[in-house]
């Protein structure tokens, strides 16, 4: 819809109307960004990211594994196990018998004259099938530090997991901020445009009315074309980040969604540090090492074992039907001597332990100078983008003051350009600080666990 202005009106009546009419459209605050088909926040992806993320089964999986592994040493060090055993073993020989040489077997008779095994050790052949039976003798101890062992690599393996999907969500929480990020210089571009379409349709009436130059109104459309270019770069670069959230957190979804501002508050430092969730890292790392220790240990313990078996053993086959019988006995075995190896494992755990508490003590003495450089830089952050919105707030009514006042004809077009580029680079400005301030809770939040 055009509107027509009567060429008949004075000049002071034309300015008046326009002044009107720009006091009627000019609206501050921020433009308000076209509704989207749904709203999303940071819970939602990050509760995405923990449950389609192949660490959460990860650490799931190692704590059930750790107990299957423990069931498994107990069978195998404190329950009885039987086996089937078959053997057929053949010994023949070439025996040289009156000028003639043939193939035979010891159990033949075959005893003058022959090349191959002693017929009095190898009896020509070997004829066993049996069933045995063999049951682990005081092993109780040793089934407890291999379970001890299995339970503490569970454990280390599941705090990895931990601790990777931990890395995972700091990096959810940082894509997210980038993505509202676009959203906000997509907001204040928008509130540009806006400002911009008003001021130039009132530049436009005033100079078919000859009360302002073309070159004024040419100006203004430079700056709107500028923006629009800007407003395309945020809009593709808000695809993009989107779809790098989706992608960290396992979402199977290219629908362009709204984000909400993130709520972030910080987290409350623990009151020790070797309770935080990296610090369980080191410990359990000891708690490895011990464990392997005991492991090692139990090779200087007795082993002793009962069997019983039943079934055949025989040296001829014409004399199987007879040999078929039943045993029963213990083993027992224990190191004697074996090149001190047994303190050479305790020194070298030793060592390992020397340097797991080393991280610990480290990270103990390091991570609250690291927090609190994180809580200083947040406060002069926050510091700055106080200033920051003071100053779009001086800037919004400079405009406001220098849009009368080019309208009126008191002052060039070029001024107020020039301060709606200043306004454009504050407002871009605070969108840096405001992404700056949550990067930093989120990277505090990070080392706070």
């Amino acid at each position: 819809m055009r509107l027509v202005l009567p060429v008949a009106l004075p000049p002071t009546l034309l300015i008046w109307l326009a002044l009107a009419g720009s006091m009627l459209l000019w609206l501050p605050g921020r433009a308000q960004t076209p509704p989207a088909a749904a709203t999303r926040d940071l819970t939602y992806y990050l509760t995405q990211a923990r449950q389609n993320s192949p660490l959460s089964a990860d650490a799931r999986n190692q704590g059930r594994a750790g107990q299957l592994e423990t069931e498994r040493l107990r069978a195998f060090y404190t329950k009885a196990t039987g086996t089937l055993v078959g053997n057929y073993t053949a010994v023949p020989v070439l025996s040289t018998d009156g000028g003639r040489t043939r193939l035979s077997y010891a159990a033949d008779g075959s005893t003058a004259n022959y090349q191959g095994y002693d017929v009095a050790l190898s009896n020509g052949s070997l004829y066993q099938g049996y069933a045995q039976l063999t049951q682990p003798l005081f092993n109780q101890k040793r089934y407890q530090a291999y379970a001890a062992q299995a339970q503490s690599l569970a454990l280390s393996q599941q705090n990895l997991a931990q601790l990777s999907l931990h890395d995972l969500e700091k990096l959810v929480g940082d894509q997210y901020i980038l993505c509202r990020q676009d959203l906000d210089q997509l907001t204040y571009v928008r509130e540009l445009l806006g400002i911009l379409g008003r001021q130039r349709l009132l530049v436009q009436k005033l100079v078919a009315a000859s009360l302002l130059k073309q070159s004024d109104y040419l100006l203004l459309q430079i700056e709107v074309e500028t923006q629009q270019m800007f407003l395309n770069t945020y809009r593709t670069a808000y695809h993009r980040d989107l779809l790098d959230l989706n992608v960290l957190c396992g979402i199977g979804d290219t629908t362009e969604v709204q984000l909400a501002a993130p709520y972030l508050p910080l987290k409350q430092p623990g009151v020790l540090p070797s309770l935080s969730g990296f610090t369980q890292r080191y410990r359990l790392d000891s708690l490895v090492y011990a464990a392997n220790q005991r492991v090692f240990e139990t090779r200087y313990q007795p082993l002793v074992n009962g069997f019983a078996n039943g079934g055949l053993e025989a040296v001829d086959y014409r004399d199987i039907p007879r040999r078929f019988g039943v045993s029963a006995g213990l083993q027992f075995s224990v190191y004697l001597f074996d090149g001190h190896q047994r303190q050479l494992s305790r020194d070298r755990t030793r060592v390992l332990t020397k340097t797991t508490r080393a991280y610990q003590q480290n990270f103990a003495t390091v991570n609250p100078v690291r927090q609190q450089r994180l809580l200083y830089e947040l406060r002069q952050v926050e510091e700055r983008r106080r200033l920051a919105q003071a100053q779009i707030a001086n800037y919004r009514q400079v405009l406001d003051s220098y849009k009368r006042e080019s309208i009126a004809g008191q002052l060039s077009i070029v001024f107020y350009v020039q301060v709606l580029k200043n306004y454009a680079t504050a407002a871009r400005d605070l969108v840096l600080l405001e992404n700056s301030r949550l990067l930093l809770i989120n990277a505090y939040n990070y080392w706070t666990w």
